[in-house]
C-alpha cells in the first residue's frame, strides 16, 4: 500500500523506543506532541499487543496528509522519507543558541535563542564521515558583515546534546560512523548507529541495528513484518552499509 518509507522509518524509531519504553517516551514527547507524542502512544498499544505497528503507521500517515495532502499522500504514491522525517521531528521548543559573527574582522551579532530539529541534510557539507560533520554545526548565510562586506558565519549549537539525530546523505561518499560523539560545553554524549535507511526502484528498506550491534533487516515485500539478522556491525564494511542489494543509503539514525 505504498506505505515503505513509513515502515522502514518507524520501524527504526520502535526498536530505539523498546529499548527504553519509559525513557523514550519522554524524548520523543519532548520532540513534538503531535506527532512524536502519537508515536508514543502508538508504541505503547503495540508493546501492550493492542495495536500493530501497521495500524500506528496508517494513523500517523493520515494525520500527515491532513496536514499536507501534496507532500504525504495517499494511494498508490510513495512519500519522500527524508520529507517525512523533517516532519515528524520538527522541534516545539527553543533548544539551541545561535551567533552570526564574522572570521575575517571579528564582528559579532548577540546571541541568541533558537530552534534546532533532530534531522540534518548532509549532502551539501564537504564532510568526510558523520562524525566530521556533527563537529560543525554551521548553518548557510547570505547576511554580509557591516564593517569588511565578507559573508557571515552563523553557528548554531545545541543548549543540551540532543538524545537521537537522523541524518540524510544519499549518493554522498561521507562515512557512516558507529558512533558519533557531540561536546556541549564539558560534557561529551554519545549517539551510536542505530538503524539505515535505503532507497531504490521507488521502494524503501531498512536496517536496524541492536545494541549489542547485531544487524537486522527488513523489506516489506520480501520478509514482510519480519526482519532479518544481517551480519554484525563490526564485521561489515562502510560500502556494505551505504548499499543494500540495488538500493543506496538515504537515511542514518544514531541514538
Amino acid at each position: 500500500n505504498y506505505s515503505c518509507a513509513y515502515d522502514s522509518l518507524f520501524g527504526i524509531l520502535y526498536n530505539i523506543w523498546r529499548s527504553s519504553p519509559d525513557e523514550w517516551s519522554e524524548i520523543f514527547e519532548d520532540i513534538n506532541d503531535e506527532y512524536m507524542g502519537s508515536l508514543v502512544n502508538g508504541f505503547k498499544a503495540v508493546f501492550q499487543r493492542n495495536l500493530t505497528l501497521e495500524n500506528v503507521r496508517d494513523n500517523i500517515r493520515e494525520i500527515l496528509h491532513t496536514n499536507d495532502p501534496e507532500k504525504f499522500p495517499m494511494g498508490k504514491n510513495n512519500a519522500s522519507v527524508a520529507e517525512l522525517a523533517f516532519e515528524i521531528m520538527k522541534s516545539d521548543s527553543n533548544n539551541a543558541l545561535s551567533q552570526i559573527f564574522c572570521t575575517n574582522c571579528d564582528f559579532i551579532h548577540a546571541e541568541y535563542s533558537d530552534q534546532l530539529g533532530f534531522i540534518f541534510d548532509l549532502s551539501s557539507r564537504k564532510a568526510t564521515s558523520t562524525q566530521k560533520w556533527i563537529s560543525t554545526l554551521d548553518q548557510p548565510c547570505v547576511e554580509k558583515c557591516p564593517e569588511c562586506s565578507e559573508i557571515f558565519t552563523h553557528q548554531i549549537d545545541y543548549t543540551e546534546a540532543p538524545k537521537i539525530l537522523v541524518l540524510e546523505y544519499p549518493l554522498t561518499n561521507i562515512k557512516s560512523s558507529h558512533q558519533i560523539k557531540i561536546k556541549i560545553g564539558n560534557e561529551v554524549t554519545c549517539l551510536q548507529l542505530k538503524g539505515i535507511v535505503y532507497h531504490g526502484q521507488n521502494h524503501f528498506t531498512s536496517r536496524i541495528i541492536y545494541s549489542d550491534r547485531t544487524i537486522w533487516y527488513n523489506d516489506g515485500i520480501e520478509t514482510g513484518k519480519n526482519f532479518i539478522e544481517d551480519g554484525h556491525l563490526s564485521m561489515v564494511a562502510d560500502k556494505d552499509l551505504r548499499n543494500r542489494k540495488d538500493q543506496n543509503l538515504v537515511l542514518a539514525v544514531y541514538a
